[in-house]
């Protein structure tokens, strides 16, 4: 199931290349660090508590040849946040979404932007509490989520094609880890919640 996602997006980045490679407009490549929280106030597991998370991110944009400062990009990206900071656990959130930002042209070297975003949210636990539940006969899954937000983002360039930009905002990447051991099974509601990406972007 994973692998035929993957393919889609990979087929679906190659036509987005080379629907755009022979079109005179302009494509934004940016990359950064980021900076979120991982949730677990709803878990149905006691005694967590999430923490900061750290990661990064790579967004492809493509400014709509269109009288509308439209531009449609994929983001995609890794979050990791330890499950509890007193365990050796991590949640890893890596996020595959879809882009719609609205593009404010009010200085030549500041592009100032709103952006949407929605897709798919894949996630991994990590870590020795997670083997020993397994080595215990647990099974544990986490399936894929639903990804979505909106931010405001701000890019300024150096030169014409190399420049510094920085999103802000909510961004909710949801997760849920299910257990089921001895006849019980539970669940771990561990969502992450982005709030802040900065980095290098270029454009031609």
């Amino acid at each position: 199931m994973k692998n035929m996602v993957f393919v889609k997006v990979a087929a679906f980045l190659l036509l987005f290349v080379g629907l755009t490679a022979g079109v005179s407009a302009q494509i934004t490549i940016s990359g950064g660090f980021a900076l979120s929280q991982l949730d677990t106030s709803g878990s149905d597991l006691q005694g967590l508590d999430g923490g900061i998370g750290f990661g990064g991110n790579v967004y492809l944009d493509y400014l709509l040849p269109i009288s509308v400062p439209l531009s449609l990009g994929v983001e995609v990206g890794v979050d990791t946040a330890k499950l509890d900071p007193d365990v050796n656990d991590s949640i890893v959130a890596i996020p595959l979404l879809a882009r719609v930002a609205y593009h404010f042209d009010l200085l030549p070297k500041l592009d100032l932007y709103v952006v949407g975003k929605i897709g798919v949210v894949f996630g991994m636990w990590t870590g020795e509490t997670k083997e020993n539940l397994e080595n215990r006969g647990a099974t544990i899954e986490i399936p894929p989520g639903v990804g979505f937000g909106i931010d405001g983002g701000a890019a300024y360039y150096f030169t014409a094609a190399i420049g510094a930009f920085v999103e802000a905002g909510f961004d909710r990447y949801g997760l849920s880890a299910k257990g089921k051991a001895a006849g019980q099974s539970d669940t771990l509601d561990a969502p992450f919640n982005r709030f802040l990406t900065f980095g290098i972007s270029t454009k031609f």
